[in-house]
Formats: structure tokens, C-alpha cells, sequence
């Protein structure tokens, strides 16, 4: 069973995956500029009308779209690398091993029927007039 972590020990996690993970930051910095689009659009209208506002509504929802995003990220372990080295290396081995049967089970073959893997060039027939080859 896991221990639970302590608050500190779980602001000390958070603080690291702020600092190190590149989607969190992106996320908030997403936020960041749609609250700022959304203040900058909203101030100095009477609140009636900015509340009203569509373009206001988009960016304070895309704010809050981009900070909950941030927040689950946070949230959640990080997961583990995947381990895929291992899966290829078994997957060479098993390709490997079944070219190696295929070729024994041809060459297998072959055996029996008196073809040993050798070529026998065909003897040149001596043209009429001319010296015969020295032995």
C-alpha cells in the first residue's frame, strides 16, 4: 500500500512539474494571455456590456479551459517512459529466428534432392582450327 504524501511533500511536486513540464507552462501561458485579451476588451465598458460581450466570453472561457487543463496536469503522476527497446529487440529475435528456420527447411529440401548449393559451369566446347588448352 502507498503512503500518502504530506502536503508540503505534494507542493514540493507541483513546484518541480511547474519549473520542468512543458505543457503546464504553456497552458498557463495560454490563460495568462486570454485573461489579459479578455481585461483589456472588458475594461472601460459599463459591466453590462462587457458581460454581454461574446468576444469577453470566449477569452475568459478559453482562461479557464487552459487553467483547468494545467490543473489536471498537475494533478496526475507523470507517467513512466514506455519501455519499447524491449519489445523491438524480442520482435528482431523472433523475425530472426523464423528466416533462419524458413532457410534450414529450403536448404533442407534442397539437400535431398541431390543440389548441394554449388553451380557447375558448363564445359566450353573447342572450336575447330584452334590450339587445344594444355593440361
Amino acid at each position: 500500500m502507498r503512503r500518502k504524501k504530506t502536503k508540503t511533500q505534494q507542493a514540493k511536486l507541483a513546484a518541480r512539474r511547474l519549473v520542468e513540464d512543458e505543457e503546464i507552462q504553456k497552458h498557463l501561458r495560454v490563460a495568462a494571455v486570454r485573461v489579459r485579451e479578455a481585461w483589456s476588451r472588458a475594461s472601460g465598458r459599463p459591466a453590462s456590456k462587457a458581460m454581454s460581450d461574446k468576444k469577453v466570453y470566449d477569452k475568459v472561457r478559453e482562461a479557464a479551459t487552459s487553467l483547468a487543463t494545467a490543473g489536471r496536469r498537475l494533478g496526475r503522476e507523470p507517467e513512466p517512459p514506455k519501455r519499447t527497446g524491449r519489445k523491438v529487440v524480442a520482435g528482431a529475435a523472433l523475425a530472426g529466428g523464423a528466416a533462419y528456420a524458413v532457410k534450414k527447411s529450403r536448404s533442407g529440401g534442397a539437400h535431398q534432392s541431390g543440389y548441394n548449393g554449388q553451380t557447375v559451369a558448363a564445359q566450353p566446347t573447342p572450336v575447330p582450327g584452334a590450339p587445344a588448352p594444355a593440361a
